[in-house]
């Protein structure tokens, strides 16, 4: 079977040069409108029609809506009659069944029980930079079917800033192709292959149409919607946050520090620990995170307590809507402030009133020293002491979860349908944001210790006074 014998699908070059290709895992980083999922859709079509066996063939999207809204309706487009058995369509389950009894499901990341099974024929993840937990659905989930099976898979998005997606498309990166510097270790992977197209690669598409599309949008926003390239996110919550100021090497927290824990729970979502050391000068250095899907509290707490082996702990502060989570901590030895949820005299929201502390944290000012050296990530063999100008937060290279949050957790996009009120203020997405969370509750809840002393002149007498 040839993808040119399936009703309607002719692929363009680029198309077909993806799907010849032997790769076993296949990125594709694709401008807007290159044609992925017509790509995607007719790629499981042509995979299941090859083979029998008693595996399906799924496509993936961030949600079960997205994958309906997609590919449900191209699905049955392409897999016309006599190629499936309209008969067993199965409108619930968003499953087709081709005449040789193979089947083809939709499958939305969101939803944790769907993607369970005893083993998968190919997979294709589409918007794979937009599934809030990709890690954990391909590593839990994923992957291991298809290993039973010796099977492969293709990831398919367009950029949305270093994440994930970032780091898988460098894992297949041979030809040096994928811009920036990936958060996470990655090995070039002989299994992967990673390909970069644009809109342009598109012929169907109208370079008119393009050219206009450029004239409308930012240079940053074109990079990324057309020429698929990793920008730094539009959109972004924190704007403030630069690599190269905001990320240092590890070193050793002095013994004067004082150290703290903050933590957001969940069951489905990660729960995640950030432990923050704080100098003299009130500079927030973030050295180490948690950050996991696990269900088991006792796995949270074993974690938790095992990376805080011998310092001492000011506080810990905590989501102040998860009540039993605090309980059953404490339980396990972990004792956890709720956050303080009073809001600043200019701020209506708690959200907005934590996301503006955080981000004056992240302001560079003008004049503001460091008393240590630190080495930022950008210039590995120089430091940064008595610098001029300096924020007052800082993020170990070693926390790549709080780092990928700070470059993808941005704010909702408003609807272009519907009447807006253009005082409304705007609303972050629930993505993204559970280490920043964590952050949040800092900043509403820390105050700066006031240290007593003991005068010089007046020992005997015990004056205590302020220092």
């Amino acid at each position: 079977m040839k993808y040119e014998e399936i009703a309607g699908y002719v692929p363009h070059p680029a198309q077909l040069t993806i799907h010849e290709d032997p790769h076993r895992y296949k990125t594709l980083v694709c401008g807007r409108r290159f044609g992925k999922t017509v790509l995607a859709v007719n790629e499981l079509i042509v995979r299941a029609l090859k083979e029998k066996t008693r595996f399906p063939f799924w496509y993936s999207a961030p949600t079960y809506r997205q994958a309906k809204n997609i590919a449900w309706k191209l699905l049955k487009i392409y897999a016309k009659p006599p190629i499936r058995d309209p008969r067993k369509d199965n409108e619930t389950e968003l499953s087709i069944q081709l005449y040789n009894g193979n089947e083809i499901a939709l499958k939305g990341l969101d939803n944790p029980v769907s993607l369970e099974g005893l083993g998968l024929s190919y997979f294709v993840g589409d918007e794979v930079s937009a599934a809030k937990n990709w890690n954990d659905a391909w590593q839990s989930s994923i992957s291991p079917m298809l290993l039973d099976t010796g099977a492969g898979a293709m990831f398919i998005s367009k950029p949305r800033g270093y994440n994930h997606f970032h780091t898988l498309a460098k894992r297949g990166d041979h030809n040096n192709i994928i811009e920036g510097e990936s958060l996470e270790q990655v090995s070039l992977d002989s299994d992967y292959i990673t390909y970069r197209f644009t809109t342009y690669d598109n012929p169907h598409i109208s370079k008119d149409e393009i050219e206009k599309f450029k004239a409308d949008h930012t240079e940053a926003y074109f990079n990324q919607e057309i020429l698929a390239r990793f920008e730094k996110y539009t959109g972004l919550v924190y704007k403030e946050f630069q690599r190269e100021t905001h990320i240092v090497e590890p070193f050793s927290i002095p013994d004067g520090w004082e150290r703290y824990r903050s933590m957001d729970f969940g069951s489905t979502n990660p729960t995640v620990g950030l432990w923050i050391a704080i100098d003299g000068d009130d500079n927030w250095f973030v050295y180490d995170e948690h950050y996991e899907v696990k269900s088991g509290i006792d796995y949270h707490a074993g974690i938790i307590n095992s990376k805080s082996n011998g310092q001492s702990i000011v506080a810990t502060y905590g989501d102040p809507s998860g009540a039993q989570w605090i309980t059953e901590f404490a339980q396990r030895g972990i004792y956890i402030t709720p956050a303080n949820k009073e809001v600043g005299t200019n701020f209506s929201s708690w959200v907005r009133f934590g996301i503006e502390k955080v981000s004056e944290k992240l302001k560079s000012i003008p004049g503001r020293t460091l008393a240590i050296p630190v080495k930022r990530l950008s210039s590995m063999s120089g430091s940064t002491t008595n610098e001029q100008k300096t924020p007052s937060l800082f993020i170990f290279s070693s926390c790549t979860n709080t780092i990928r949050e700070f470059e993808t957790y941005r704010w909702k996009e408003k609807s272009v349908t519907q009447a807006q009120d253009l005082n409304e203020p705007d609303i972050p997405e629930k993505a993204n944001d559970h280490a920043l969370d964590c952050l949040r509750y800092m900043a509403v809840s820390y105050k700066k210790q006031e240290k007593y002393v003991i005068p010089k002149n007046d020992l005997s007498e015990r004056n205590w006074s302020l220092k």
